[in-house]
């Protein structure tokens, strides 16, 4: 008993045209964590020197802090601004999308991405520059260090797809960023 392979009148054919590539090197995600680690132990070491209780308990506060208010933010910013599901991001432990981040299943506008991440960028620095009386000038650069760090990667990821952001959907895969054309 032969199959009909038809298409009904209700299908959607959805065809995506490559744009772009960025393929992740490991060579740099190498010398992003060995970078890392020494600015984590140089930020505990400036810590600890001047108050052993403040490193003791800043630098773990801000490794965990500062991920979960970016997360807070781009599902604050993802339900009230861009009216986006929020089933379509997850974490992920991998660079550069490490946090949280769109799902490799799906295909988010380049320009909701950009602005996503723009508005994160600046919010966190914002909100740690009204943190600044009550907090150490280091375990301040130490925050602002983990902000920064979690943010770069994707920034230089968006920046350098930026030719394609107009029209372009991300799509993540495990090996790389791609952009594709509608």
């Amino acid at each position: 008993m032969p199959r009909d392979r038809t298409l009904s009148k209700e299908s959607t054919i959805y065809t995506y045209r490559l744009l772009k590539r960025v393929h992740y090197k490991p060579i740099f995600f190498q010398v992003y964590w060995i970078l890392t680690v020494c600015a984590f132990l140089g930020a505990v070491i400036a810590i600890s020197f001047w108050s052993v209780p403040a490193g003791l308990i800043g630098v773990p506060v801000g490794v965990i802090s500062i991920p979960l208010v970016q997360t807070l933010l781009l599902r604050l910013l993802l339900r009230t601004k861009e009216k986006y599901s929020l089933q379509a991001w997850s974490w992920s432990y991998q660079l550069p999308w490490f946090g949280y981040a769109p799902g490799t299943d799906t295909y988010i506008a380049m320009t909701k991405v950009r602005r996503l991440h723009f508005h994160v960028l600046w919010i966190v620095l914002v909100l740690l520059g009204c943190l600044y009386p009550w907090l150490s000038p280091s375990l301040l650069g130490f925050l602002v260090f983990i902000h920064l760090w979690l943010l770069l990667p994707r920034l230089v990821v968006i920046f350098l797809l930026r030719k394609h952001s107009s029209s372009g959907y991300l799509k993540i895969n495990e090996n790389d960023s791609s952009c594709y054309a509608q």
